[in-house]
């Protein structure tokens, strides 16, 4: 009977799992970090939300204009790839001001500035608008880069973003007629060099040279920079296209560890992220990634992300929801079974309690009529000892069940925990969540194990605790609380006395660790009055 309760616990708790693709522990450990990360987000948003609100009062204290211009500049830095309303509604402000004009090539800076961040947003239409209304004649030397290199982040996410591919191969001609008009003009050590020079390199097949030079960069950037996220990105693209998919995954995952740890908002990681997690059959984490992805395109307000986003969000929350569907009628029928177990279990260490009395009470008897008879005969001396092998028989079994008793009542906690975690976690089972929260019934159930235990004790071993005092120094004796059969250190060697040693077996059936219990061990060791045979002398209780 008790190899079937394995078997039907062992097939229930195996068809919880799904099929998962592993990738190896470096990435696992990635992906691990990526997780942590995503729970301090608010950490980091709290902190550039500080950072700005810094920089708007010292700009009201202010009263150089050109410090002011130079605040409003860096408050422009921090909006940038977290909210492009807001990075709009400062570059509209520095435009505005009349010192901006004074600073020769500040104002024209600024209108490239803001058709990148229409770019970033979506807003093509708008982001061609003020591109094409800069005067050709007011770009000095130093915005020809930044005007370059802002088409052609403009033709790419076009051709991200369109759905008609002869439209798409125009987009992406005009990107690499840009990016050739940008590497004649930009420092070869420059951001703008690596994230778009390089890609047009892969593209072109010098894949090996690209990613050579761009490693070569990527560290003078911090994580948590945009810069470093979108090399990155840029990295794993190439690697992507070159077939090197742990590389792809690794660099990938880094840009996302960087969008998080930075609070940019306007990022394809996330949707990136989505897409491998859901590849490798982990349906959780692609959810947990796609909507993050959505939730930041919302905040940053970039309508061609969201889009984007949203086109997997169907395949992605359907697999959640079977999944969340799955989990949760298995969930159902484990609660069923193990209430017939455990019902089982009751009846049976009923009837082993029983058991135990009755051989105890013949036993007795048997004693007693050996006293008094003390020339019986062989025939009966055969049968005595016919009755203390059934006895040690039942005694073992009797250990077996508590030990499987304890072991259950552990399997059950730990089960409800990981449920617990996984409510959580979908975010839509307010219900199942509230009904696991509870530890009552699990607790209860260790009260009535800890009771049936101390009885069955007893009932073996009627002078356990009067006999185990008796090894104990007089000023060490054990002292029962008021209703109390056993305690925690009675309950510790009634274990020993029953042939269980082993301290991870015990540590497990006490609900406490290993150290606890050789700590245990140790101290009323110390109590005994023959230290040397404690344990021994324990054995030996009848």
């Amino acid at each position: 009977m008790r190899n079937g309760v394995f078997v039907i616990l062992l097939i229930l708790f195996g068809s919880c799992n799904h099929s998962k693709k592993v990738d190896k522990p470096e990435l696992q450990e990635y992906y691990t970090l990526l997780d942590e990360e995503i729970n301090k987000s608010s950490v980091y948003e709290v902190e550039k939300n500080q950072r700005i609100i810094e920089l708007k009062r010292e700009y009201d204290l202010s009263t150089d204009p050109n410090h002011r211009t130079e605040l409003i500049n860096n408050i422009i830095k921090e909006f940038d790839a977290y909210n492009a309303d807001s990075t709009l509604y400062y570059i509209n402000y520095n435009l505005k001001r009349p010192a901006v004009k004074e600073i020769p090539g500040e104002y024209t800076r600024l209108l490239i500035k803001k058709a990148d961040v229409y770019a970033h947003a979506g807003l093509f239409a708008d982001a061609f608008a003020s591109i094409q209304a800069i005067p050709r004649d007011s770009l000095t030397a130093n915005l020809v880069e930044n005007y370059y290199s802002t088409y052609c982040a403009l033709y790419q996410y076009l051709t991200e973003y369109t759905s008609e591919h002869q439209t798409a191969l125009e987009y992406e001609k005009q990107r690499s007629l840009y990016t050739d008009s940008l590497n004649h003009v930009v420092n070869p050590e420059s951001f703008n060099h690596l994230a778009f020079v390089m890609t047009e390199m892969a593209r072109n097949g010098e894949t090996d040279a690209a990613i050579k030079t761009i490693l070569k960069h990527l560290e003078e950037y911090p994580s948590g920079s945009r810069e470093y996220s979108i090399l990155a990105s840029t990295l794993a693209f190439i690697y992507d296209t070159a077939g090197f998919k742990d590389d792809y995954k690794k660099y990938l995952v880094l840009s996302a560890i960087s969008d998080t740890r930075g609070a940019i908002k306007e990022n394809m990681s996330f949707r990136e992220m989505a897409n491998v997690m859901f590849e490798n059959g982990d349906v959780e984490r692609a959810n947990r990634y796609l909507k993050k992805s959505i939730a930041d395109a919302n905040f940053y307000s970039a309508i061609m992300r969201n889009a984007q986003s949203i086109k997997m969000f169907p395949d992605i929350d359907e697999a959640y929801t079977t999944i969340q569907t799955e989990l949760t009628n298995k969930l159902r029928t484990m609660v069923w079974i193990s209430c017939v177990l455990m019902l089982i279990l009751l009846a049976t260490l009923i009837l082993i309690l029983k058991q135990i009395k009755s051989l105890r009470r013949a036993k007795d008897n048997i004693s007693i009529t050996n006293n008094e008879l003390s020339n019986v005969s062989e025939q009966l001396r055969m049968a005595n000892v016919e009755l203390k092998s059934k006895n040690n028989e039942l005694h073992e079994y009797a250990v077996l069940f508590m030990e499987y008793c304890s072991s259950t009542i552990s399997s059950l906690k730990h089960y409800q925990q990981n449920l617990r975690k996984i409510a959580i976690q979908g975010g839509n089972r307010n219900d199942l969540l509230n009904k696991l929260e509870s530890t009552e019934m699990a607790d209860q159930l260790l009260k009535n194990f800890y009771q049936r235990f101390d009885e069955a004790v007893l009932n073996i071993y009627p002078s356990f605790v009067e006999k185990f005092n008796q090894l104990l120094k007089p000023d060490e004796q054990i002292v029962l609380k008021s209703g109390e059969l056993l305690n925690t250190e009675l309950r510790l060697f009634a274990l020993i006395r029953l042939g269980i040693d082993d301290n991870a077996k015990i540590a497990e059936f006490l609900r406490c660790s290993t150290s606890t219990v050789y700590t245990y061990r140790s101290r009323l060791k110390k109590r005994a009055s023959d230290p040397d045979n404690f344990e021994n002398n324990v054995r030996d209780l009848s």
